[in-house]
């Protein structure tokens, strides 16, 4: 009986000091992590661009490794957060190209996005192909 008694002691400081966690919406990547982590030198998958993001809310895109190097931009780029979505608009050769971002996942060295197609009038839908940026350097 004496060591029932000292297992059940054990137990509930056990309970006691244990921590409860939730999960909810806001647990997604957004905000300024998102906004401090996302600046930097990237690789996109998909394609051999380049995309520099600057803390300012600008950037610039290179087609290649080699254009990044020689720093022969296609263009420049601003960007901002708005309810977790990256909006980019990208000076390309002349025309702008609206893109919008969700993270999926955060690390380091690597975002997953979904990124939102836009319909003729450019206009975003909820259609979306994956995307990833690796970092560059």
């Amino acid at each position: 009986m004496k060591h029932l008694k000292f297992l059940f002691l054990g137990l509930l400081a056990f309970c006691l000091s244990s921590t409860f966690t939730s999960c909810k919406d806001k647990d997604e990547p957004g905000g300024d992590n998102l906004a401090s982590a996302i600046v930097g030198v990237w690789a996109q998958d998909g394609d051999n661009d380049i995309i520099v993001i600057n803390k300012n809310g600008t950037g610039n895109g290179y087609e290649s490794p080699e254009y990044y190097y020689n720093n022969e931009s296609y263009g420049t780029l601003t960007w901002e957060i708005k309810n977790d979505y990256v909006y980019l608009d990208l000076g390309y050769y002349g025309s702008i190209q609206k893109e919008k971002l969700r993270a999926v996942s955060v690390s380091k060295n690597e975002i997953k996005w979904y990124r939102y197609d836009t319909d003729d009038d450019g206009n975003f839908s909820n259609e979306y192909e994956e995307w990833t940026w690796t970092r560059y350097e």
